[in-house]
């Protein structure tokens, strides 16, 4: 490592690229492919690249890409437990068709224009967010929205951002 000196005088360390570093890099590369042609589904996606990045650390050479020990720490956070619950109830409520009446419920008093449904389900997700953490109510609310979007020409964006902002209020 060489040290630099710039035009502040400050020292700015030189760092090569190395071996872990491409390996890190590939690995995001691949996580990105994966997520973007959902070749697999995208949870399933996020396992295998956490799992595989914990056997590539085995390997002599890249033992520091990873702390085995900790690669799965993440799932010992709150957020990250009720998230994936929200999602598991969310699509359990999703298959016996209750989100498709919700949604209906919100097209007939709504209609189809966007300044009358982006108020309701904005005001839904709100409400519901102060019983719910925030991100469980907008991922709860994801498969309503995406049946709106879908069945009103709103693009799918102009109802996502203002549900959002509602789920964090």
């Amino acid at each position: 490592k060489k040290h630099k000196r710039t035009a502040r005088g400050i020292s700015m360390e030189s760092v090569a690229f190395t071996t872990e570093m491409a390996v890190v890099v590939g690995a995001l590369a691949f996580t990105v492919f994966l997520f973007v042609s959902e070749i697999i589904r995208v949870d399933l996606a996020a396992i295998l690249v956490l799992v595989l990045i914990g056997i590539l650390s085995y390997i002599p050479g890249l033992e520091n890409v990873a702390d085995v020990t900790h690669l799965f720490d993440g799932f010992a956070s709150n957020a990250v437990i009720s998230i994936i619950a929200v999602m598991i109830v969310g699509a359990g409520l999703d298959k016996t068709g209750i989100m498709n009446k919700v949604a209906a419920q919100i097209l007939k008093h709504g209609g189809t224009t966007e300044g009358r449904v982006m108020p309701i389900v904005s005001g839904t997700v709100g409400f519901i967010s102060s019983f719910l953490q925030n991100v469980g109510a907008a991922a709860l609310f994801l498969p309503v929205v995406s049946r709106i979007s879908a069945r009103t020409g709103i693009p799918l964006s102009r109802l996502l951002m203002p549900m959002g902002f509602c789920a964090i209020l």
